[in-house]
């Protein structure tokens, strides 16, 4: 029997553990098996909600054993620490397993700025942003405050940033407090060290977002860099302090750690190289070069045009391509899936009771807003839910 293991439990390695198993679901000598050490799919586009108390983390996390149970595909809850290529195993806290095809999609980590650990980060899962919450609520019941919400990257890998998330709890946060009609007694502020926050994004996007910092009255604080997070603040390189009672801030990716204790390549950045097909790239002459391993979504490094970004929708294509070019390959066929024609800018940046669209590939990029964009993710929370359950096909990516 063939071994197809999938590495990680987040949105991507889900999905190709799914793909997988529907593309070999008529053959019984294949098994897929899927190696994360959280028990549950967290869906972070949704858990911008749990700040303001739209949503808790059990709304946004599915337990990847009944997904599994359904889908056809079997889960082993252990821990990765070692991947060994030129072995063809992985090695868990609990055992090591073999495998014929392996599939990583373990997810980036977060650099660690001076100070970080005076901050909360909505990209930090559940418990993170129950802090958020919590710290959140407790200035509310005092009556003001100043929040900063910020971002950065990681200047050995420009994809290796994610702000949308950081606008929308902001935003919200905004929304929240004008409902509350208590928004006149707080300060908000958004600061990056990027001259132009956001301009991945597109134009309209970037103008979208620099408009909505002037309508709501956001104090913007950008192309400052970051010298160190205290417990009342932020501290600026040009000797500034920033004053607060709430830092929410998302650092810039690095590779995922459990990727030094192996044999895989590497970027300076610490991400996987991969090609069109998802195969990862290993220097070398081609007889030395392992065709059998794959990886897909946040601990990936890819070409592509400069706004490039690492998103949901992406790692889900990857998956679905991934798997259907091992399927290629076991019928004696050459890989045609490929994910460059899926590269593009999908965000649906939620506002409170409205949204921006914000949308950008390489002929086109727009913004519009609406409250139809807001009803729109709350369909998206349905689809993704009702769609990993097997219940609605895939929408297209």
């Amino acid at each position: 029997m063939k071994k197809i293991l999938v590495l990680g439990g987040g949105i991507g390695g889900v999905e190709a553990a799914i793909s997988l198993a529907k593309e070999f679901k008529k053959k019984t000598d294949y098994q897929i098996d899927l190696i994360s050490d959280r028990k549950d799919l967290f869906i972070y586009p949704l858990s911008i909600w749990i700040p303001v108390g739209k949503r808790t983390p059990e709304d946004v996390s599915m337990p990847i054993a009944e997904i599994a149970a359904k889908r056809g595909f079997n889960f082993i809850q252990e821990k990765v620490e070692r991947i060994l290529t030129a072995e063809n195993k992985v090695i868990t806290s609990s055992k090591e397993h073999s495998y014929d095809y392996l599939v990583v999609a373990i997810g980036g980590a977060k650099l660690k700025p001076k100070g970080v650990e005076n901050t909360l980060s909505i990209c930090g899962g559940g418990d993170e942003a129950v802090r958020i919450r919590d710290r959140f609520n407790a200035l509310v019941e005092k009556g003001s405050g100043t929040i900063a919400c910020g971002f950065s990257g990681n200047p050995k890998d420009p994809t290796a940033v994610r702000g949308g998330p950081v606008f929308e709890v902001l935003f919200n946060l905004d929304h929240f407090l004008r409902e509350k009609g208590i928004r006149q007694n707080f300060k908000l502020v958004f600061f990056s060290p990027s001259e132009e926050a956001g301009k991945r994004l597109g134009e309209p996007g970037l103008k979208k977002v620099q408009s909505l910092f002037v309508e709501r009255q956001i104090e913007p604080i950008m192309g400052k860099k970051i010298t160190e997070f205290g417990t009342d603040g932020v501290l600026f390189e040009d000797g500034t302090k920033l004053e607060t009672d709430l830092t929410i801030f998302t650092p810039g990716m690095q590779g995922n750690p459990v990727l030094a204790n192996g044999d895989l390549p590497r970027t300076d950045a610490g991400f996987i190289p991969i090609n069109d097909f998802c195969q990862v790239e290993f220097p070398g002459t081609a007889q030395h070069k392992p065709s059998n391993c794959y990886a897909i979504g946040d601990n990936t490094a890819f070409d592509g045009p400069e706004w490039r970004a690492k998103q949901g929708h992406l790692a889900e294509a990857m998956a679905r391509n991934t798997a259907k070019n091992i399927a290629l390959r076991e019928e004696g066929k050459e890989q045609t899936a490929t994910f460059s024609e899926h590269l593009n800018i999908m965000c649906v940046m939620d506002l409170g009771k409205e949204a921006a669209f914000i949308y950008r590939d390489r002929k086109r990029a727009m913004a519009p807003t609406g409250k139809w964009a807001h009803w729109s993710k709350l369909a998206w929370e349905k689809y993704y839910k009702l769609n990993k359950n097997g219940k609605v096909p895939n929408a297209p990516v």
